[in-house]
């Protein structure tokens, strides 16, 4: 329970602090800078929400149950959440399954928007590979979505719906 209750609280300060650190700097038209706000207001059970999802699938991907996460996964489309496809699945399950995965975890999480959001995990490939190090590894990136006050997981993509470079200097500011 103890440790249960520490890796969350652990999880939750990573949280709050990757999301008070991880909007890159903007420079507004007199040259001053400023850092870009989220769009909405996290409450602590969004938090919880959203590394609560985010561990299960790492567990399904650390335990090579890849039809299992896969199952967790979404496509945003005209401001909808629709599963992924038995085909998307088959193809997602595919595509991990020609890794050798030894270890998986939560690497970071930058909440910036209902739509526009980033989780990373960490994926060690090689048998020598060190996880804490980042050496042997890939990494996965999540986008959790949330719609009518449920978060779902879609894989990150820069042409997903609703998704913005938010370090392309030629999007506004939020």
């Amino acid at each position: 329970m103890k440790h249960g209750f520490l890796r969350i609280s652990v999880l939750a300060l990573t949280a709050l602090l990757a999301m008070s650190c991880s909007n890159k700097q903007k420079h507004s038209a007199d040259g001053s800078e400023f850092l870009r706000p989220a769009t909405m207001q996290y409450s602590n059970k969004d938090t919880a929400d959203i590394t609560n999802m985010v561990n299960q699938y790492v567990e399904y991907v650390k335990n090579k149950q890849l039809s299992a996460a896969a199952n967790m996964l979404y496509t945003v489309r005209n401001d909808s959440l629709i599963p992924y496809t038995e085909e998307q699945k088959k193809g997602f399950s595919e595509a991990y399954s020609h890794y050798q995965i030894y270890d998986a975890r939560l690497d970071a999480l930058i909440l910036r928007s209902d739509k526009n959001n980033q989780v990373d995990v960490i994926i060690q490939i090689m048998p020598d590979g060190d996880i804490s190090k980042k050496q042997g590894t890939t990494t996965m990136s999540l986008n959790p979505v949330i719609k009518d006050g449920r978060w779902y997981l879609t894989l990150l993509s820069k042409d997903a719906e609703g998704v913005e470079d938010v370090y392309d200097p030629n999007v506004n500011a939020y």
